[in-house]
């Protein structure tokens, strides 16, 4: 998810919503050397909490597109400076771009937790077929609406357009179709590694050493000055995957000294992205606020997962927060490109707040129908050939 703004640069570097949050009971938990005595048995329903916080994480960001961007950039949407539109709003809303952390947190803990007893055939299914089909539904709505509408941001040549359809635009140094788009490649970067985990198969110890591996290349990697190391490891964004890993393996197992050491350490790391002013996670020339507010926000992050972890949110099981996580991910790729449009066609005709409020509404309407009409149904029908299909390099029967 992006908390840029249109016009910075993906280099900037903050679902992925709606993924399956639902816990395994670990059926080794005894037999794995040195770990933790396992705690209570994980449930395998879907954690509520973490959907509701997805779905907000996802509205913040949404927001922030919408009333909280660089002033040049809200003038281009609504045509008239931002001063006029939402005086004092404004710079409540610029904190939304943070949504993006609080998701890569949460994709941290739910990636580790349901990967957990997977193949590693499994876990490319779940992934191919969870990122994909929505992915290609919002760029196929998307295009129509950037390239067939007044877009006010202008008209990218075709080849963003194909190359944004293998999700690799970034290491191919292509523009995205859509800000929000960003966001992927550090998912999928995370997906690549974390496999290298899967393959050999899940266990504490193992899930321990690889985010200290990835806290060390994260740390490296920009004085290394290898820049295929840096695109790999992404380390703006590395913390929050990190800490969400360990906040996992509190949550299945029991708490422990080094979990807590390597969230902290997480932290530290993240809020020294954060702040730095040059080569860091946000463009200070477009947006500079209190570095104080930017440490209690991303801590407040941290504290809210951290309750999850530790079980304090169990009894929260609203089926309306479920549903709610499950449109996140297309809302998160579809509110850009048609929101913004829609502001910039009709900001003036009414109060911006009414427009702002009906906006959001119709995109999530869209949303839901889009999950439940496209997504759910291509997924499903993407998982059952994958699950068929041969995946050996073994040359096929010649043609008689």
């Amino acid at each position: 998810m992006t908390s840029t703004d249109h016009r910075e640069t993906a280099g900037t570097t903050a679902t992925r919503g709606g993924e399956q949050a639902s816990g395994v009971p670990s059926p080794r938990a005894a037999a794995e050397a040195k770990v933790p005595e396992a705690g209570p048995p994980v449930r395998r329903d879907r954690l509520a909490a973490l959907d509701g916080l997805r779905f907000l994480a996802a509205l913040a960001v949404v927001f922030f597109h919408f009333v909280g961007q660089a002033p040049s950039t809200m003038q281009t949407i609504w045509g008239r400076p931002v001063g006029d539109v939402f005086p004092e709003a404004h710079g409540y809303f610029a904190f939304g771009r943070l949504g993006v952390e609080l998701f890569f947190l949460i994709s941290g803990f739910v990636i580790c937790m349901s990967a957990w007893g997977r193949t590693p055939r499994d876990f490319f299914i779940s992934r191919v077929t969870r990122l994909y089909p929505m992915y290609w539904a919002a760029i196929a709505i998307t295009a129509c609406v950037i390239y067939f509408a007044d877009n006010p941001f202008g008209h990218p040549p075709p080849r963003v357009l194909f190359a944004n359809l293998t999700m690799l635009q970034t290491p191919l140094g292509v523009e995205h179709l859509d800000s929000v788009y960003w966001t992927l490649w550090p998912e999928l970067c995370f997906y690549l590694t974390f496999a290298v985990v899967v393959w050999k198969g899940l266990t504490y110890q193992r899930v321990v050493i690889y985010c200290g591996l990835w806290t060390v290349a994260a740390v490296l990697a920009p004085s290394a000055g290898i820049r295929l190391l840096t695109l790999l490891v992404n380390p703006p964004s590395a913390p929050y995957f990190i800490a969400g890993m360990a906040f996992y393996l509190m949550y299945r197992y029991r708490p422990t000294p080094l979990l807590w050491g390597i969230v902290a350490m997480s932290w530290l790391v993240a809020l020294h992205y954060l702040l730095t002013p040059d080569g860091g996670r946000l463009n200070w020339d477009s947006w500079a606020p209190g570095r104080a507010w930017l440490v209690l926000v991303i801590t407040f992050f941290f504290l809210l997962i951290a309750a999850v972890a530790l079980g304090w949110t169990s009894r929260i099981r609203w089926r309306g927060l479920t549903v709610a996580g499950t449109l996140t991910f297309p809302l998160y790729l579809l509110h850009d490109a048609i929101g913004v449009n829609v502001l910039h066609r009709f900001g003036d005709r009414a109060d911006p707040w009414v427009v702002v409020g009906l906006t959001v509404a119709g995109l999530v309407a869209l949303s839901y129908v889009v999950q439940r009409f496209v997504e759910r149904p291509v997924a499903r029908a993407a998982r059952r050939w994958l699950s068929s299909a041969a995946f050996s390099l073994k040359s096929p029967a010649p043609r008689r």
